[in-house]
């Protein structure tokens, strides 16, 4: 496994490969010479020979060190040599591996873990980017240059839940129920005028951000239970949408169904998405952000999926991942890096607006929003948000998305 343990060494330099030479992981005492800094293994990873891996037990969550003990006397020197008697290399294995979906720790009514029940959130530390502070440290330690506060890259990203709101039988029902039938009627005559087709708007917004990278994500399945409503993907006003997106060089990425965890849909769903684009799907993020195993992270990849965008907390902003920045889905059985690229989601509109989730006012959302923003570019990481195009109307989140890009932009 000295693979992996030689990625885990080049995340916590930001890809330095040469520097990560300079790091050894080992109880050896006799090797510790040899390198600039060492880091300590815990009895759970190594049979206690030498760089022997075992398969972890995950029963040991990380411990997540706070700002404040990220200091040089974090470790010490012997001989020369740093030594981080901390297993950092077991806890950035632990989180980009997602070994918590492996653990029996209580889940919502969508079957997630929520941040309040996982190894982050119940030690305080969710806003915070804990491997990105271990980064800092060992770089230091190695005396290299740290990263300039930048965003490496800013997917603006757009779940399409609803293509329409008053467009198909059921919605036009419901809005003459809610005595919206003159609202009703000009969506049936112009596809601009129903409530839900705001993607204009958003790609005006968002081509304000040079360089940021537009996605949207399709579903392509049966409009069944939480799914609902699906729209017809060879439909005119789907194809509408994906002709104005192509034409803007968005990207389109494939909205996992709810109930693709269950059966591991994946494939079938990917390929019906496929059938009506130019392009393969490589990306993906699924409904309700409902990744509840490790194995719907090998699924996707297996379906061919090399980028996935669900990872973040439902009912809480934040660094689920434990990064900033994009990394490699360690399968936590095996211990392999595979193919995966996990993109960590910073900001969800509804997870700051919803009652059941952080339920904040708009001040206190745009506050939130910016603090989170604000340790995403001092880390030098990606910057993911999460927009939801029937979420511009009612709600505060049309002017706090102007106000977050504005701030993007200043």
């Amino acid at each position: 496994m000295e693979d992996t343990i030689d990625y885990i060494k080049q995340f916590l330099l930001y890809g330095n490969k040469e520097a990560a030479k300079w790091i050894g992981y080992t109880r050896d005492e006799d090797e510790w010479e040899q390198y600039k800094l060492v880091i300590v293994p815990g009895s759970n990873l190594l049979t206690g020979e030498r760089k022997e891996w075992t398969v972890p037990d995950y029963t040991k969550p990380p411990r997540a060190v706070k700002r404040s003990e990220m200091t040089d006397e974090f470790g010490e020197t012997i001989g020369g040599t740093w030594v981080i008697d901390e297993d950092i290399v077991y806890n950035t294995l632990f989180l980009l591996s997602q070994a918590e979906l492996t653990m029996d720790l209580p889940r919502d009514e969508h079957g997630r873990l929520a941040c309040k029940n996982s190894v982050l959130g119940r030690q305080g530390m969710a806003t915070i980017p804990v491997l990105d502070e271990y980064s800092r440290l060992v770089t230091k330690l190695l005396e290299q240059a740290l990263p300039e506060q930048h965003f490496s890259k800013i997917y603006l990203t757009h779940d399409v839940d609803f293509l329409t709101s008053y467009r198909h039988l059921r919605g036009f029902l419901g809005a003459i129920k809610r005595g919206h039938l003159h609202a009703a009627l000009r969506a049936l005559h112009s596809l601009e005028d129903d409530p839900a087709f705001t993607f204009p708007w958003l790609h005006a917004q968002d081509r304000r951000v040079t360089g940021a990278e537009e996605v949207y994500f399709l579903k392509a399945t049966e409009g069944k239970g939480l799914d609902y409503p699906q729209y017809d993907l060879h439909g005119g006003d789907c194809l509408r949408l994906i002709r104005l997106l192509t034409d803007e060089d968005a990207v389109i990425g494939l909205h996992g169904s709810y109930y693709a965890t269950e059966d591991k849909s994946y494939k079938e769903e990917k390929q019906q998405l496929e059938d009506v684009l130019p392009e393969r799907v490589t990306y993906h993020r699924n409904h309700f952000l409902r990744i509840n195993s490790t194995a719907d992270l090998l699924a996707l990849a297996d379906a061919g999926i090399t980028d996935d965008f669900s990872l973040g907390w439902a009912d809480q902003i934040g660094f689920r991942f434990g990064t900033t920045r994009p990394a490699r889905f360690i399968n936590p059985s095996t211990l392999e890096v595979t193919e995966l690229t996990i993109h960590p989601l910073s900001i969800m509109d509804c997870t700051l607006s919803n009652d059941n989730y952080m339920n904040l006012s708009e001040e206190e959302a745009y506050y939130a929003a910016q603090q989170l923003i604000d340790k995403v570019r001092l880390h030098g990481g990606e910057l993911v948000l999460l927009w939801h195009n029937s979420n511009l109307n009612g709600t505060y989140h049309k002017l706090l998305y102007q106000e977050i890009i504005d701030y993007i932009c200043a």
